[in-house]
């Protein structure tokens, strides 16, 4: 590495020292490569692809859903819910395309509380495998996910809200579940 003089003069120089000492951090910092982000475990789907698979390490599901449950059919009373679905893995900045195994939406009639565990029984539920998925893929400034519209068939809610939440098998009877979406409907 070539020695670097610095030599300040007067006030002008000073300026130019700075600019010199930038122009060398550049330098080193292009000469020696930079890496943000990213995995070395090599679970990657391809250059630019961090596609969420089972053995893809730490996993959260996120689920927004539209505030008031919908009339799908146009008969009198909500038959359905509409949802997205976004999945990180790690600390990847934005979210990513499920690619293996599947996710189940499960509704509830009513508002859960707490930490309810066990889950009670879910009152319509919908699964869906990696594949099924790709047809509701979109992609979104914050990334990938799954824009979903749900009809829950003859159920019909005594509440006036539902609670939806969806859940990935992590193996062994486990569950990774996103947080609640609770929706307005009239019973």
């Amino acid at each position: 590495m070539l020695p670097i003089r610095l030599q300040v003069r007067h006030r002008r120089g000073r300026h130019r020292v700075w600019k010199h000492l930038a122009l060398a951090a550049l330098a080193l910092g292009l000469a020696t490569g930079c890496r943000s982000g990213g995995s070395s475990s090599g679970n990657d789907a391809g250059p630019g692809s961090r596609a969420v698979t089972r053995s893809s390490g730490i996993l959260e599901l996120h689920l927004l859903t539209m505030p008031v449950a919908l009339n799908l059919d146009g008969a009198p009373g909500p038959d359905g819910v509409a949802v997205k679905l976004f999945a990180n893995v790690g600390n990847a900045a934005k979210p990513a395309p499920i690619r293996s195994g599947e996710v189940e939406i499960l509704l509830f009639d009513g508002l859960l509380t707490g930490n309810q565990s066990p889950l009670p029984q879910p009152a319509y539920s919908w699964k869906f495998s990696a594949k099924e998925l790709r047809s509701f893929e979109t992609q979104a400034m914050v990334g990938t996910g799954y824009q979903i519209t749900l009809r829950w068939g003859k159920f019909q809610p005594k509440s006036d809200r539902v609670t939806v939440i969806a859940r990935h098998p992590i193996g062994d009877g486990r569950y990774l579940y996103s947080t609640p979406g609770v929706i307005a409907c009239s019973p």
